[in-house]
């Protein structure tokens, strides 16, 4: 994009003019940039593949839009209704989006730092409700690529509002995607006007030094009331100031540098899964009643009036006459093998589950009681992209530990400036739990007791485990 935010001062030369908007209208041509941006945006493939990734992970995916078709008089496909069309969804590619979030964000992570104070001042403003915040970021992430999380300033204190991937167009300082210099969140609002009920279109231009409003009407952009609002206020009646937060208050949560959406591995093998069970459906749904009949010395009736009758009676005369052989009735149709299904389908499950770099329950259970390096094993895929995942989010942590420290000099619970935070996720695996008390054990004396109680898989905090073996003298 460039630098298109110039002023240094309070909104940028987003309008081109060089000029605030409070110093009058922006000029024309720069609404119908964003107004053109919004328009691609809507229909891009970036946009359509954060659709399809939620959209596929609610079942609602290709095969349910599947038609049965024959070849026409023409030799083009025509579609017919008179055959079996089972429209079947086996959601593997949720089972695996599941799997992935709750291996790394499955048990709420833990906060490190050497500050108690510190520990003790962002726990309270964090509470309960940041883990289930973060695990929506991680499906977020997972399913559109790139999450999107807005700090704001509340009657209560600091906030934290979630955007849908599909809902926000960022414009990136860097090719690397490492800086934003704005973001549009486009959304939609029902609403009634002198039509009756009407869905509005609305859009919010995030910036470093606020937000700007609009609303479409036709393909165009109108500002919106308010146009412009400060993302904080100083001062209280009509003494009161606005602020900005010195950085812009929009942070992603990416699954990684890519910002793929998991889906864009496993699209064809998950609709492929689809389409083999529902064939198979298909052909065990195709009985004599609505199969290929073979018809020998019969005339009478026309084909659809004796599909009719036999679809009702489940029975036909046939006749024979003088002078030709005796009539008869024969299906015509191919066996259903279940067993070529089955192994079709296994191998597309496999290939799905490789794919995702996930994991299959079935190897864990084939090896018995496996020992940590079969374990291990197991998890490598699956590891590979939690490592990813996990820097992306340790990234999007540290910005969002800035928007923390003001709140909480705000609030007047202390300056924090600079002091270090960050989160230590659990991940949600399976361990030979025997093996690795035994390797803490066998530790002891070469190892500091802090990391050895950190190692112990019935510990959960670290902390307040070694104040109760202080308190026991241990």
């Amino acid at each position: 994009m460039g630098k298109w935010f110039q002023w240094g001062g309070p909104a940028a030369g987003l309008f081109g003019s060089g000029r605030p908007p409070s110093a009058g209208a922006p000029p024309l041509g720069s609404l119908e940039f964003l107004a053109r941006e919004w328009l691609a945006w809507e229909s891009s493939p970036r946009r359509r593949e954060q659709l399809l990734g939620e959209l596929y992970y609610r079942g609602e995916q290709k095969i349910l839009s599947r038609k049965r078709t024959v070849i026409g008089p023409e030799g083009m496909p025509v579609e017919v209704a008179n055959l079996p069309n089972a429209r079947l969804t086996d959601n593997q590619y949720a089972r695996m989006l599941d799997q992935k979030l709750d291996y790394l964000l499955g048990r709420p992570p833990a906060l490190e730092t050497e500050d108690n104070a510190y520990r003790q001042a962002l726990q309270a403003m964090l509470g309960p409700g940041f883990f289930r915040t973060l695990r929506a970021l991680g499906h977020d992430a997972l399913a559109g690529g790139c999450g999107w999380l807005a700090p704001w300033w509340g009657e209560d204190g600091l906030r934290l509002r979630r955007f849908a991937p599909w809902e926000v167009l960022p414009f990136w300082e860097d090719g690397d995607h490492t800086r934003l210099e704005a973001a549009l969140r486009v959304y939609r609002r029902e609403e009634y006007g002198a039509r009756g009920r009407e869905t509005g279109q609305y859009a919010e231009l995030y910036t470093p030094q606020g937000v700007y409003r609009f609303r479409r009407e036709g393909g165009r952009l109108v500002k919106d009331a308010p146009f412009r609002a400060p993302y904080l206020w100083a001062g209280a009646g009509g003494s009161r100031k606005p602020l900005a937060w010195g950085r812009l208050p929009l942070i992603p949560w990416k699954s990684g540098p890519e910002e793929l959406p998991l889906l864009n591995r496993v699209k064809s093998l998950q609709d492929a899964v689809n389409l083999i069970l529902s064939s198979f459906v298909n052909g065990m749904q195709e009985d004599p009643r609505n199969t290929i009949l073979v018809l020998v010395n019969y005339d009478g009736q026309n084909l659809g009036e004796f599909r009719r009758n036999l679809a009702a009676y489940g029975a036909v005369k046939v006749r024979s006459d003088a002078g030709a052989p005796g009539g008869d009735v024969r299906t015509l149709s191919l066996e259903v093998n279940g067993e070529n299904y089955r192994a079709v389908l296994e191998l597309l499950k496999r290939a799905l589950v490789e794919n995702a770099r996930g994991y299959d329950a079935r190897d864990l259970r084939a090896a018995g009681t496996p020992n940590e390096m079969n374990l291990r094993s197991v998890f490598s895929d699956m590891d590979l992209d939690a490592n990813r995942m996990e820097a992306e989010f340790q990234a999007s942590f540290q910005e969002l530990l800035y928007f923390f420290n003001l709140a909480l000099k705000a609030a007047g619970r202390g300056d924090f400036t600079g002091r270090q935070a960050e989160l230590i996720f659990n991940r949600d695996t399976i361990v030979n739990e025997s093996q690795v008390i035994q390797d803490v054990k066998n530790s002891q004396g070469l190892l500091s007791q802090e990391t050895l109680v950190a190692q112990h898989p019935w510990v959960k905090d670290v902390s307040a485990e070694l104040a109760r073996l202080a308190d026991s003298g241990r």
